[in-house]
């Protein structure tokens, strides 16, 4: 039994129906866990959302762009580095459906996955359960401030967009997933984990599994909608130029 890590697909949908395809033809796989931010920068915010609802056995945690729309107000631009223009277009884009399905998302998931207690979290959280809106990327060092309070023995989150993990079997290991809706080729991933138990001291089984989705598609539709600064997010988030 195995375990299925994703998140930060950014309205991607087609990265996320890639995945999930491959995650359900892997029979190892028995738990999946989305880390968060479904929405923004991509042409289907929406249909993003439907699409983890209606598959339950994805277990979803909330992103701060998740949380910033819900608590709609011009603040948001600030917390999602998206201009309020952007911020404006992916909220009339989501339906009373899409706002309930993201009311239940919880900021935190814990769970023991043979005899190993897990944390899956979009990002360090403040002392309201509000995702932080620190972007710089971590080192080590800044890791036991960002998540010391907690008790785990592996914690997997999101939010920053650069994959990174740091493993230590006898204390605590972070794994960054990184974003796997902000791709700039034609292959997306989620990551494997399970856990070696047969040996004295547990050891981890974490990798990278890569999975191409429909690039074209996903392309023409940033073109052709009418996304508010989306030359800007095109580039940096997933590669296209769109000034040509």
């Amino acid at each position: 039994m195995a375990i299925a890590i994703f998140g930060d697909i950014h309205g991607n949908l087609e990265a996320l129906e890639a995945i999930i395809k491959s995650i359900k033809k892997n029979r190892k796989i028995k738990q999946v866990y989305f880390l968060g931010d479904a929405i923004t920068f991509g042409p289907d915010s929406s249909a993003c959302l439907k699409l983890l609802a209606k598959n339950p056995w994805i277990k979803c945690v909330v992103g701060n762009h998740e949380q910033r729309v819900v608590r709609y107000d011009k603040s948001v631009s600030t917390m999602t580095y998206a201009g309020i223009k952007h911020m404006e277009y992916i909220y009339h884009s989501l339906d009373n459906d899409d706002l309930r399905f993201i009311k239940t998302m919880p900021n935190e998931i814990k769970i023991n996955f043979k005899g190993v207690n897990i944390i899956f979290v979009h990002y360090s959280l403040d002392e309201h359960g509000v995702v932080r809106d620190d972007y710089e990327e971590f080192s080590e060092s800044q890791l036991e401030k960002l998540f010391g309070e907690k008790v785990f023995d592996i914690i997997f989150f999101g939010h920053i967009h650069r994959r990174k993990i740091i493993i230590d079997e006898t204390g605590k290991s972070y794994v960054c997933n990184g974003a796997s809706g902000c791709v700039k080729g034609d292959e997306t991933f989620y990551t494997y984990f399970d856990v070696n138990d047969k040996m004295r001291e547990k050891n981890y089984d974490i990798y990278r599994v890569n999975v191409k989705f429909n690039r074209r598609r996903f392309e023409e539709k940033m073109r052709i909608l009418p996304i508010p600064e989306k030359v800007n997010f095109a580039k940096h988030c997933f590669g296209m130029d769109l000034t040509e």
